[in-house]
């Protein structure tokens, strides 16, 4: 089993760079310092620090472990809280991070009267994804949800993607637009990890592969722009795109037929208790 003041300790001289500033960040000796990486070494059967005399630098199996090693601390001071009153963390995929949560969320605080300090961590899909994995994240919502054990998920809204263009564009008359007009096209892409991709694969079958990815922005407020630029189209959740619609910035031009449709998703984990701040958030959203 693995130690987790030799996982602390390893840790400070990652951070300071030598085994005696380790020693004053975590108030041990020096010594002690010494022997607690030399164990985790032995224990891993590799070396993790090469010691030289200008100092101390980490060997790449010892860059590889220091995410490990922080998740680890971090699951720790979880496991220490888990019975005290402490932060409620909620984990959001960007685009229902900025778009869709923050009225929900208020309305959570509101209802509850505080219920309890909170954190709101807002990053891509596969990010709190992992954050959860790791017990960092409380509840999550989410653009999808790959059913790993250990978790429940539960479909918090559908919605509806649509075509967004400038409003110089030629569509940019278009009440509704045929899917297969869209067969051949390159769209600029937004952040990856959202399930968008598979999405457009069940919703064009063969011919999706025919629809290509311009440019892979990162982001929808990046992509929005670009469109508004004249650089290209793209789809967009239909919410997400309501400002620059009413505003004339963006012509959002609709599926004819039934258009595709995204769920998002409410994730918590299975271990969650029944009367607890995680599962108050879930049956509230």
């Amino acid at each position: 089993m693995m130690n987790l003041t030799y996982v602390e300790s390893f840790l400070a001289v990652a951070q300071t760079g030598g085994f005696r500033q380790a020693a004053r960040q975590t108030g041990l000796s020096q010594p002690a310092v010494s022997q607690h990486v030399g164990k985790l070494e032995q224990l891993l059967k590799t070396t993790l620090i090469a010691r030289k005399n200008s100092g101390c630098v980490l060997t790449a199996e010892g860059r590889l472990l220091v995410p490990h090693a922080e998740a680890l601390l971090r699951a720790s001071q979880r496991a220490l809280q888990l019975f005290e009153t402490r932060t409620l963390v909620i984990g959001a995929s960007s685009n229902i991070g900025i778009y869709f949560l923050p009225p929900r969320l208020k309305a959570f605080l509101h209802e509850n009267g505080g219920l309890q300090p909170y954190d709101l961590v807002i990053n891509s899909n596969p990010t709190i994804a992992d954050k959860m994995q790791n017990l960092e994240i409380d509840v999550a919502i989410m653009e999808w949800w790959d059913n790993r054990p250990g978790f429940h998920a539960r479909i918090w809204r559908r919605e509806d993607l649509v075509v967004i263009v400038a409003p110089d564009h030629p569509w940019s008359t278009l009440s509704y637009i045929e899917k297969n007009r869209l067969v051949g096209c390159n769209l600029i892409g937004g952040e990856a990890g959202t399930g968008t991709g598979r999405l457009l694969q069940s919703y064009f079958n063969e011919a999706a592969s025919s629809i290509g990815i311009s440019m892979q922005l990162g982001s929808t407020e990046a992509v929005k722009r670009a469109v508004q630029s004249g650089l290209g189209i793209s789809l967009a959740l239909r919410a997400t795109v309501a400002q620059e619609q009413a505003a004339g910035t963006l012509c959002v031009i609709p599926f004819a037929e039934d258009p595709p449709q995204k769920d998002l998703y409410v994730i918590w984990p299975d271990t969650s208790l029944p009367d607890g701040a995680a599962c108050k958030f879930v049956e509230f959203m």
